[in-house]
């Protein structure tokens, strides 16, 4: 089985490390990158092309579910992203948000509470479709 390519889009320091460590000690996990905002991120998507982006609803810039919405947008115009899979990671339960990230074109919606097990198996159905 082939590694995940990976990038994560957060802002907070502690979680984005966290999330980060937890995964490099992921065989099946290869981390590419991170960002601190969405316009990094995109960026980031765009040179390293990574299976799935884990992305952050609450970023300083634009909120997650913009960054998906342009991410679908570029994906129109670029064939070397239309593979890249958007999981949204986030502390916002509420139905409204759930629906606007998948309205915007996300593939997969997670809680930050989630276990490093369940977003590993996240990763890995995202990837696959």
């Amino acid at each position: 089985m082939s590694k995940i390519k990976v990038i994560l889009i957060e802002d907070h320091d502690l979680t984005r490390v966290g999330i980060r460590t937890a995964l490099e000690q992921r065989g099946e996990v290869e981390f590419l990158g991170e960002a601190v905002n969405a316009k990094q991120g995109l960026a980031l998507i765009e040179e390293k092309k990574p299976d799935v982006a884990i992305v952050d609803i609450g970023l300083p810039d634009m909120d997650g579910i913009e960054l998906t919405s342009q991410l679908k947008q570029m994906q129109q115009e670029n064939e070397a992203l239309q593979a890249v899979k958007i999981l949204i990671l986030t502390l916002q339960d509420s139905e409204e948000y759930v629906l606007a990230a998948f309205a915007a074109g996300a593939d997969s919606y997670c809680m930050k509470d989630i276990s490093f097990d369940l977003l590993l198996e996240a990763l890995r159905v995202t990837k696959e479709g």
